[in-house]
């Protein structure tokens, strides 16, 4: 890569569905024009779209979780009581985030090894 200066163009047509397919993987891909997009797809191996709504859900429900936790402290701190159900509660809740965030850890380490 040495020589740096591209004299060679590319003309290319494509259908009004591979062009929306095209404009698609390139919205994605966070890539700042359409001619560096096209040269990852060229010169590196592959371009991976990670689904970024599953973290949002997760931080989300961590969110949810922090919450209940403090609402659960607060009334411990006033009450000096804290309710079986509470516990059980947020031990279901914290079991399903570990089960998630393992599962999504789980597919990252599968896309990794390809």
């Amino acid at each position: 890569m040495a020589n740096r200066y591209r004299n060679n163009g590319i003309y290319l047509t494509l259908s009004d569905e591979e062009l929306e397919i095209l404009n698609k993987k390139y919205k994605a891909s966070k890539c700042k024009s359409l001619r560096q997009f096209i040269l990852k797809c060229i010169l590196e191996k592959d371009i991976y779209v990670l689904d970024m709504d599953v973290f949002r859900d997760m931080s989300t429900n961590i969110s949810r979780t922090s919450s209940n936790i403090n609402q659960i402290a607060k009334r411990v701190n006033s009450t000096s009581f804290i309710y079986k159900d509470d516990i059980d509660d947020l031990k279901k809740l914290l079991e399903k985030q570990a089960r998630d965030i393992l599962f999504e850890i789980f597919l990252l380490n599968k896309l990794s090894n390809i």
